[in-house]
């Protein structure tokens, strides 16, 4: 279900998505609203689960894990319990930051960030296609970063 909100609504997720530590008292401040508006409709789109979390982004290079790879995945079957036990390995996998089903010929694509190409390889090599789940994959480096956005386009 789509939830239908209105321009207060998209005013607040707009400044959330460019700054996630503004206070109530500075959200209602920046946009001209009562901060009791303000809180209720926090809490209904909290409720709601247009707004999942509040996080901070760090810069992966500054933090040593500049190295990004594209993994394409196939599984060895399309049963619920490889996909099941795929996605399980997925959740355990701290280096795993996406991990989409596609179409195409590919099962799964995932976004991994590690330290080093050294470092992938292992997880690779002894974690990702060790699993009983997995056929094969392909692995595209990150050349660089062009374009980064976390806030949706509402």
């Amino acid at each position: 279900m789509i939830y239908q909100f209105d321009e207060t609504d998209r005013s607040i997720l707009h400044a959330l998505q460019r700054d996630a530590t503004l206070s109530v008292r500075a959200l209602a401040e920046q946009l001209g609203q009562a901060q009791s508006t303000i809180w209720r409709r926090l809490a209904a789109l909290e409720k709601a689960e247009l707004i999942r979390k509040r996080v901070a982004l760090l810069d992966p290079a500054k933090l040593g894990i500049g190295v990004c790879v594209f993994v394409q995945i196939n599984l060895r079957g399309h049963s619920a319990d490889i996909r099941k036990a795929f996605e399980a390995l997925v959740a355990r996998t701290p280096e795993i930051m996406d991990c989409f089903a596609v179409t195409g010929s590919f099962d799964y694509t995932l976004i991994v960030r590690t330290g080093s190409v050294e470092d992938f390889e292992a997880l690779l090599m002894h974690r990702i296609l060790d699993h009983d789940s997995v056929a094969n994959a392909a692995s595209h480096f990150s050349l660089r970063h062009v374009k980064h956005e976390t806030a949706l386009p509402l």
